[in-house]
């Protein structure tokens, strides 16, 4: 049989199938979609639910794509329609056709090729060319639970062969979730996915031990220098070869968000100095003082980048099995004093730490460059999506031109299930700049270099040296980029 042929008799096929699907789900939309795709954001409308299966047929109807023999990013069917260009030069009119009613959410495909062939087809194509990395590769820890498809792009967007990743997965994730991420383990060969063994949740229980056994994890393995703590729905914002960069500018430093301790997160009657603790595996090595005093306490972010050093440090030089399960037991918030507060006592010697110094005088001091949230001040046009969960907004493909602009290395949060535009283009960025040299902002290397952390870690054991807590450079401001 003819080939055009053949693949026309197949495309009118599955026309005539969408089609049916359409009209099935107008008329018993929570029922079919129900039945066919268990995840669906079912608080969608009916009219925008036929908004896009309406922009899927048309990418079918279009014919197969090019893109891969192209050498360009290939797009999912409901995002093909989506001109990421236009949205980044700020275009509002444009804009307005990608939300509200017509924003585009991720359907999830429920036959999904989850063989070998096929997983390494959508993260590492054949026809891309990899350049060394400078510091031999970036380890990447990240919690998740839910939107395996949304895990995947994730990889995709990151995947260096000297990269790193390792993956907690909850143990009550769904069974599906749990085969996908089993498979994507087993067809590349840098990908860790620790056993199931413990629950997470939003209040932050076991969310530390998660990223301490990811430590474990990689730090046998060799070439990489910096480590990433993420979670399931951080994006990340630069590419394998920006990410270099930045790390060996920051030379050795972590970049932690540290802040004065959240009061009532810890439970009461605990012991907090390293020797009721049992952290040094060596006593002998440690000053007294320093065994037997409390701990200075800083809350901050779970997200992180810690230097290769930092995560020997912490794997090897010392034991955290009591610290971690006393702030387990904490009712809330247990999770965002783990790293800070280790980056913030500079007397227990963890490579690349910073100092409570600032926090003592009542500067801000740490501005972190790993985690990106935009904080709800409780009106609605705080937020560009106009979207929040748990006081944080939820980024939308409005956000785009501040995602492809700010120094940050990861967004917190971008939902699938709420607008996979954003997710889209992100990765369609990432990916012209990483195979295409495809510059569309000034790299802000000035910026990162003087991070008051960052030139702590550089001059600090100078004689005579005194912190300046003040940056140079004014800190980029998202509301420039929505407006």
């Amino acid at each position: 049989m003819d080939r055009s042929f053949g693949f026309s008799y197949a495309k009118i096929g599955i026309l005539v199938l969408s089609v049916s699907c359409v009209a099935i789900y107008t008329v018993t939309s929570t029922e079919f979609l129900a039945l066919f795709r268990p995840n669906f954001d079912m608080t969608l409308s009916v009219e925008r639910k036929a908004f896009v299966y309406e922009k899927m047929i048309e990418a079918l109807r279009n014919g197969p794509s090019t893109c891969a023999e192209d050498g360009l990013y290939c797009k999912r069917p409901e995002t093909q329609h989506v001109d990421c260009g236009r949205v980044l030069e700020g275009d509002k009119t444009y804009l307005q056709t990608l939300t509200g009613d017509n924003r585009i959410p991720l359907i999830t495909d429920p036959i999904l090729n989850m063989s070998c062939s096929a997983i390494n087809s959508r993260i590492r194509p054949r026809h891309l060319h990899f350049e060394p990395l400078k510091l031999g590769g970036t380890a990447f820890a990240r919690i998740v639970y839910t939107d395996y498809e949304f895990i995947e792009k994730q990889v995709q967007v990151s995947y260096h062969p000297q990269n790193l990743f390792c993956f907690a997965i909850d143990k009550k994730a769904p069974r599906e979730f749990h085969d996908n991420m089993k498979s994507l383990s087993e067809c590349l060969p840098n990908i860790i996915l620790l056993p199931a063994t413990e629950s997470y949740d939003s209040n932050g229980h076991n969310n530390n031990l998660a990223h301490y056994r990811c430590m474990k994890a990689v730090v046998s393995r060799r070439d990489w220098s910096y480590l990433m703590l993420l979670q399931n729905h951080d994006v990340i914002t630069k590419s394998v070869y920006e990410l270099d960069r930045i790390f060996d500018l920051l030379g050795g430093a972590n970049d932690v968000s540290v802040s004065p301790e959240m009061k009532r997160r810890r439970t009461k009657n605990l012991k907090w100095d390293p020797k009721s603790l049992k952290m040094f595996k060596n006593e002998s090595e440690v000053d007294a003082i320093i065994l037997n005093s409390e701990l200075t306490m800083a809350s901050g972010y779970v997200q992180g980048s810690l230097s290769r050093a930092a995560v020997e440090w912490l794997t090897q030089k010392v034991d955290l099995t009591n610290y971690i399960n006393q702030w387990n037991l904490s009712r809330y918030g247990g999770d965002e004093q783990f790293i800070p507060t280790f980056q913030m006592n500079a007397d227990l010697g963890m490579p690349g730490h910073f100092t409570d110094e600032c926090i003592r005088r009542g500067e801000p001091g740490a501005i972190e460059i790993t985690r990106m949230t935009h904080w709800w001040d409780g009106t609605r046009e705080s937020c560009a999506s106009k979207t929040v969960r748990n006081e944080i907004c939820i980024f939308g493909i409005e956000d785009f031109r501040a995602v492809a602009a700010m120094p940050s290395l990861m967004f917190n949060k971008m939902i699938p299930s709420f607008d996979y535009s954003i997710v889209e283009c992100t990765a369609e960025l990432i990916y012209n700049r990483t195979f295409l040299g495809q510059v569309n902002y000034d790299f802000a290397q000035d910026y990162y270099e003087n991070l008051v952390p960052i030139r702590y870690h550089k001059h600090h054991k100078e004689p005579g040296y005194v912190l300046n807590c003040t940056s140079d450079y004014e800190r980029f401001k998202y509301q420039d980029y929505i407006n």
